[in-house]
């Protein structure tokens, strides 16, 4: 979605459409907070067979609950520079990215000798939700968007609770993908929570148009 956004936006600017840059806009913060919070739920949910069946290391597992809500930032700091890299705003992008890779190096230098690699996953958590910040601000100076964290945020978390609650219920019953393996079993499993939280949201954006 980045390396598509660049092109779109320039052309837009290129043709002083910027309504169609305000669209897009509001287009990426939706999928990427929609993207964003699907991988919290699945990382966060399935994090420790992840660690066993990938990495054979249950450590890894934790590693990746906490980096699940990483995610929805580094979604939104990569499509939000994109567009601003697509809007010529190539020197601001480059600052932002230094003033959140200091941060990251703070975190290494003080974290790391006292709470040890823990910190340096706290540390990109931090840098990304800076970098995603200093983006979004940049971009609402440039560029009248809109934004709705009812539907961009509240709505897919529901969302999401409610694919979880139902994925819980019918595999505390029925767990027909046991005989997979460990890795092929996870894998269908995220699949079916995938398809849940897709179907709600198809659903969501059926009955609003209708």
């Amino acid at each position: 979605m980045a390396v598509l956004l660049l092109p779109t936006v320039a052309e837009a600017q290129a043709d002083g459409n910027e309504s169609r840059i305000a669209q897009t806009i509001s287009m990426s913060l939706r999928y990427s907070l929609y993207m964003g919070i699907l991988c919290i739920g699945i990382f966060t949910l399935f994090g420790p067979e992840l660690g066993i069946g990938v990495f054979k290391d249950s450590s890894a597992g934790s590693f990746m609950q906490i980096l699940a809500w990483l995610c929805p930032f580094l979604y939104l700091a990569t499509t939000m520079g994109s567009i601003l890299n697509g809007l010529g705003k190539t020197t601001t992008t480059f600052l932002q990215n230094v003033s959140a890779l200091l941060l990251r190096l703070a975190f290494v230098l003080a974290g790391i000798p006292r709470f040890g690699i823990m910190a340096y996953l706290w540390g990109m958590l931090a840098s990304e939700l800076l970098l995603a910040f200093l983006h979004l601000t940049s971009l609402k100076r440039l560029v009248a968007f809109s934004w709705d964290a009812i539907e961009m945020i509240v709505k897919p978390a529901a969302f999401l609770i409610i694919s979880v609650g139902i994925y819980c219920a019918v595999f505390s019953f029925w767990d027909g993908f046991d005989g997979f393996g460990l890795f092929l079993s996870t894998a269908l499993h995220i699949g079916v929570l995938c398809f849940c939280y897709g179907g709600l949201l198809a659903v969501f954006h059926l009955a609003k148009r209708s």
